[in-house]
């Protein structure tokens, strides 16, 4: 194994980690997230809410377990679309409010870079 693919092994690793954290943190407070409500000022059902929770942990744990890299890749990119839509709209939010919401739609769309570049490197 080269020094390269150790380290893209690694950084997929800990990439996984991060997906798979988050999503046990989710569920483990599950009913301090529930009501979930959006951007738009209404509430998620449960059963949505927890679909994106289970988007979190398989798609961590694809991306972990090297095990149907590029499809837990698309699932995460998927889960990041939708939940920067429904609770990090920029449009909605003026002045400082805008602020935190512009950083984590930043932060997100880091992250979904990152994945495009693990689904490349798993092609």
């Amino acid at each position: 194994m080269t020094l390269a693919t150790t380290f893209i092994l690694i950084g997929r690793i800990v990439f996984g980690l991060f997906f798979l954290i988050a999503g046990l943190r989710n569920f483990a407070g599950f009913k301090t997230r529930i009501p979930s409500k959006t951007n738009y000022g209404w509430d998620l059902p449960p059963p949505i809410v927890a679909l994106g929770f289970a988007m979190q942990l398989i798609g961590g744990l694809s991306l972990v377990l090297g095990f149907w890299t590029i499809y837990g890749a698309a699932l995460l990119i998927v889960f990041l679309v939708l939940a920067t839509a429904m609770y990090h709209n920029l449009f909605l939010f003026h002045g400082k409010e805008r602020d935190p919401h512009l950083y984590l739609v930043l932060v997100n769309i880091t992250l979904a870079a990152g994945l495009l570049q693990i689904i490349g490197l798993s092609l």
